[in-house]
């Protein structure tokens, strides 16, 4: 058997959980909840060229210091 404080403290729990789940009801359209647009098509380019820029960053380092330490100052 429960008693009062356990059942209070369930019930205050639940109210919570409810309250706290309540803002899912808000519609947002597809975007609407980035700082930039992704409906432009210039977007996709972007996006795609910062992928592999970033990505591409460690073989070009890796590259400027294998080529830099070959002691060769023709670079």
């Amino acid at each position: 058997m429960l008693s009062a404080v356990a059942r209070t403290s369930m019930r205050s729990r639940a109210t919570a959980r409810i309250l706290r789940s309540a803002h899912h009801d808000i519609p947002s359209p597809n975007g609407m909840n980035m700082p930039f647009d992704t409906q432009k098509k210039s977007f996709k380019y972007i996006y795609w060229g910062s992928c592999a820029f970033f990505a591409g960053l460690p073989v070009i380092a890796v590259w400027w210091q294998l080529r830099k330490g070959n002691g060769n100052r023709n670079y």
